[in-house]
C-alpha cells in the first residue's frame, strides 16, 4: 500500500478472497525526490507532490512484502538492515512500475497530522475501554505523547476532538448493543461504562435525538451519521 503524501488514502487488498497483511512503507521525501527525478516524473515542490493513483500488481512488491513480514518478528542479526534494504526495493519497484498515465502532480496538506500508526492505537484504545475507565492522561501513556501534542494532532487528522470522538464511538457501539434485545437499556448502559441508565439516555438522546428505548422499538428514524473521521 502507497499512502500518498499529505491525501488521505485507502486501500482494501485481498488475495484468493481472504483478507491479507498490510506492509505500508514511508520514505524520506529527499529519496523519493531522486528517485522521482531519474524516473523523469514531477518531483515535490511546496505543496505540489505527485500522487500515485490506483492499484499496481507486481511479483516484486508481493514478495518483498512477504520477506518484509516474516523478517520483522524474527529480529534476527542484521534485521534493520535487511528490513530497509527490502523497503527500498519496493519502493523503487513502485516508481519503476507505475503507469506513468496514474502519476499526476495534486496540492496536498503539509499540515502536521498524528501518524497512521498512532491513530490505529489510540482508536483501539478507544474503542475497547469503557466511558468510566477513559482518560485522556491513560491514553496519551500508553501512545507516549503530551496530552497537548496528542490532542493537536488528533484534531488535525479527524477534525474532531479526542473526548468528542470517543463519546460517537460510544455511543455508536451502544446503538449496535441495543439491537440485541436479550440486553436491557440498563446492561446496555452498563457495558459502556456509564454510572447510570438515565445518564446512558440522556446521552444517546442528546446525540441520536431519540431514547434508546424509542430506537430500540422502531419508533424514531436514526441516521447513521457517525462519519469515517480516519
Amino acid at each position: 500500500m502507497i499512502g500518498n503524501f499529505g491525501v488521505e488514502h485507502a486501500s482494501a487488498y485481498f488475495l484468493e478472497n481472504k483478507g491479507c497483511e498490510v506492509v505500508c512503507v514511508t520514505v524520506d521525501r529527499r529519496l523519493l525526490a531522486n528517485l522521482l527525478k531519474d524516473a523523469e516524473l514531477p518531483a515535490p515542490k511546496g505543496a505540489r507532490h505527485p500522487v500515485f493513483l490506483g492499484k499496481l500488481r507486481s511479483r516484486v512488491l508481493y514478495a518483498c512484502a512477504l520477506d518484509m513480514a516474516q523478517e520483522l518478528p524474527r529480529r534476527d542479526l542484521g534485521h534493520t538492515i535487511v528490513v530497509e534494504g527490502l523497503a527500498l526495493r519496493m519502493v523503487v519497484e513502485a516508481v519503476r512500475a507505475w503507469p506513468r498515465s496514474r502519476v499526476t502532480p495534486c496540492e496536498v496538506d503539509l499540515t502536521p497530522r498524528l501518524p497512521r500508526r498512532d491513530f490505529v492505537r489510540a482508536y483501539e484504545f478507544m474503542r475497547w475501554c469503557r466511558k468510566d475507565e477513559f482518560r485522556l492522561k491513560n491514553l496519551c501513556g500508553f501512545l507516549g505523547s503530551s496530552e497537548e501534542r496528542f490532542a493537536r494532532l488528533f484534531h488535525a487528522a479527524t477534525n474532531a476532538s479526542p473526548a468528542h470522538f470517543y463519546n460517537r464511538m460510544l455511543l455508536e457501539r451502544g446503538r449496535e448493543l441495543l439491537r440485541d434485545r436479550r440486553l436491557s437499556v440498563k446492561e446496555v448502559g452498563y457495558l459502556l461504562g456509564f454510572k447510570t441508565s438515565s445518564h446512558f439516555a440522556a446521552a444517546f438522546g442528546k446525540h441520536f435525538g431519540s431514547t434508546p428505548v424509542e430506537y430500540r422499538n422502531g419508533c424514531s428514524h436514526i441516521p447513521a451519521d457517525l462519519a469515517d473521521l480516519a
